[in-house]
């Protein structure tokens, strides 16, 4: 498949430049509406900048592929990594699940598997 438009220097480099401000914007947004919503739909966005390079792959412009990839990445592992912290800046709190304490977790020991033994006691049991 031959599209000739990316063959063009200048429009490479403006889509390059296009394409990591996307991902950037998404990543970090300003304090605008148009810029969270993007931020909110970040795996979308992520999905995108996927097809978007398998479409680059088709056409053989490898280029711009590596960038659209390198985007859906970095917007990836940067979510990845901010988990509960990216809710922070929204005005709902975040769903809360109760936490277990460590004794609710642990299984009940049963009394007759572990009884004291005294060290006169571990004698007479050897013999």
């Amino acid at each position: 498949m031959d599209v000739s438009i990316f063959d063009n220097r200048r429009v490479r480099q403006g889509l390059t430049v296009v394409l990591l401000a996307g991902s950037l914007a998404c990543i970090f947004p300003p304090k605008l509406p148009a810029f969270q919503w993007w931020a909110e739909h970040a795996v979308f966005v992520a999905m995108g900048f996927l097809l978007l390079g398998l479409f680059f792959l088709v056409i053989n412009k490898s280029r711009l592929m590596f960038v659209c990839l390198g985007c859906s990445a970095a917007i990836c592992f940067f979510k990845n990594e901010m988990g509960e912290k990216a809710h922070l800046n929204n005005l709902s709190p975040p769903l809360s699940y109760p936490v277990d304490s460590p004794a609710q977790n642990r299984k009940q020991q049963d009394p007759t598997l572990f009884k004291p033994v005294s060290p006169d006691e571990s004698s007479k049991t050897r013999q």
